[in-house]
């Protein structure tokens, strides 16, 4: 049993402003903060009102007890930490051991070796006249070079002894070694904490998402945006897109279905000033739309990019440019929302298959993309205000990222296709570098997600974060360390093939599920 060693040192508290005296109770009402809560027996007699008070001795017995729980409680957490160094310890002494026996057997190895090559030129010293003397009519060169084919067989056949004794040392060394795998016991154990931890974070006390409505909606919906004022809401019904009302937290259909696409839009992004929003998708089209009065909207631009289909599609925070990604490229238009025009600007080729994510930061200094190819690649804006390439940004773990985004503008979270894990990345020293320790853990982590759509969101206002991974879709929250926490249960979709979105003051998050083929309306708590 852990024996706490912690004590609270009372005796050198002494008044300041009646020389010396020492306290004997502490206010607890709000609005003091450390000595200003102390008294001595003449503070006491000078106080006037009525305080909630206790005295020091009480206080320090409290303290004394609360931080004996909070010590109590990290050593439960870092026993199994413990337990597994002392196990690796173990597992190292015998390893040490049993390597320093090989190494011993080597060298021995090699000792015996040396003799039998020392003893081969000794035998030398010592000759026998009758074998030798019919020998004396001979070429000389002739006895030596035979004397020579003769040795050098007897030293390749002891180099084959030794070397068959050395080689069977090694591959017990090599799988002794191999077997020894401790950095992978070290990622096994630190992912089991990080669950942990993740668990301690998660809110159980009470939920914070509250189902609002759920509205039918037969045909596949594959992207969802809200407009600036939360009044609309524009879902992309297959082909079409569809406008409805969004009113005290509920879904009312206009009625409005709006025609331009030939085939699924897989992308609407709705502008933040204007009552303008851009739609992209599987038939190649960008189409700008902006609304001409309440009952009526009208697209403007028909752009057919013929640069493959619009699998990703943001505007800039400026709302000057619209970037958009088709196969393996990335292509950024100039943008006049009011005119409703768009002007090709570049084309950013560096990857070598489908880019399935894209994100920039709100100062429009980083743009971040990730492809299939594996790669993560930083592109940054030079005085000519044209993106350029800047470097591969390096992960642990090698696998292709499912979607990336922004929690600020030095900080960005990946989520990578094969596991259930957000991996943060900092800005530090010119360069971005992967965050380990501030990887946060699904309840999915061994699932593949296998989906594209419904982007990471990130949430200023709110400071939350919304992950859809696998049939899960997380609320996280965001610290002042830009450390992301789960906020309560995950919502279970019941199918990975789920979409939505949340509105832009954080107060609803809107999904449509394929399984039940329907938009279900929750509120954020």
């Amino acid at each position: 049993m852990f024996q706490s060693k912690i004590k609270v040192e009372i005796s050198n508290l002494q008044c300041n402003k009646h020389f010396g005296n020492p306290y004997l109770q502490i206010k607890i009402d709000k609005g003091c903060n450390g000595i200003e809560r102390l008294m001595c027996s003449e503070c006491i007699a000078d106080q006037r009102g009525v305080y909630n008070v206790m005295s020091i001795v009480e206080a320090s017995e409290r303290i004394q007890n609360l931080k004996s729980q909070q010590q109590q409680q990290i050593v439960d957490f870092i026993k199994s930490q413990k337990q597994m160094l002392e196990k690796l310890r173990e597992k190292t002494n015998s390893l040490q051991s049993k390597i320093y026996e090989l190494f011993s057997s080597l060298n021995q190895k090699f000792d015996d070796y040396s003799v039998e090559l020392d003893n081969l030129v000794a035998e030398y010293n010592f000759c026998d006249l009758l074998k030798e003397i019919n020998f004396l009519f001979e070429s000389p060169n002739q006895i030596i070079y035979q004397q020579f084919l003769i040795d050098s067989e007897r030293i390749q056949a002891m180099n084959r002894i030794y070397s068959s004794k050395v080689n069977n040392l090694t591959l017990t060394l090599k799988s002794i070694i191999a077997d020894w795998n401790v950095q992978n016991e070290f990622d096994e154990k630190f992912n089991e904490i990080s669950t942990q931890i993740n668990d301690n974070r998660i809110n159980k006390n009470h939920s914070i998402l509250t189902k609002i409505q759920e509205v039918k909606q037969q045909q596949s919906c594959w992207a969802i945006a809200f407009n600036k004022s939360n009044s609309i809401m524009a879902a992309g019904c297959e082909e079409n897109i569809k406008i409805w009302n969004f009113q005290d937290n509920k879904l009312i259909d206009s009625g409005i279905v709006l025609k331009g696409h030939s085939d699924y839009v897989q992308c609407l992004v709705f502008s933040k000033y204007h009552d303008w929003f851009v739609s992209g998708g599987l038939d190649e089209k960008i189409i700008c739309w902006n609304q001409i009065n309440i009952k009526k909207w009208q697209g403007n631009q028909f752009l057919n990019t013929g640069q493959g289909i619009i699998q990703c599609l943001i505007l800039t925070p400026a709302e000057d440019q619209i970037i958009s990604s088709h196969d393996s490229k990335i292509k950024v238009w100039n943008l006049n929302i009011e005119c409703n025009m768009i002007s090709f600007k570049q084309s950013l080729d560096m990857h070598k298959s489908t880019v399935q994510s894209i994100c920039i930061n709100e100062n429009q200094t980083f743009l971040i993309s990730s492809a299939s190819d594996n790669k993560l690649i930083l592109w940054s804006k030079k005085s000519s205000q044209e993106w350029s390439y800047q470097c591969t940004i390096n992960k642990i773990t090698n696998d292709c990222g499912n979607r990336v985004s922004f929690i600020s503008n030095s900080t960005f979270v990946l989520q990578l296709e094969k596991q259930g894990i957000l991996h943060i990345f900092n800005f530090e020293n010119g360069e971005f570098i992967e965050k380990p320790e501030l990887k946060v853990i699904l309840k999915s982590e061994k699932e593949q997600d296998r989906t594209l759509l419904f982007p990471s969101i990130f949430n200023k206002k709110k400071n939350i974060f919304v992950q859809k991974h696998h049939k899960y879709v997380y609320i996280l929250k965001k610290d002042n360390k830009n450390q992301l926490s789960i906020n309560g249960d995950p919502i279970s979709c019941e199918s990975k093939f789920n979409y939505g979105t949340i509105t832009n003051d954080g107060n609803n998050l809107i999904i449509w599920n394929l399984e039940s083929r329907s938009f279900n309306v929750y509120q954020i708590n």
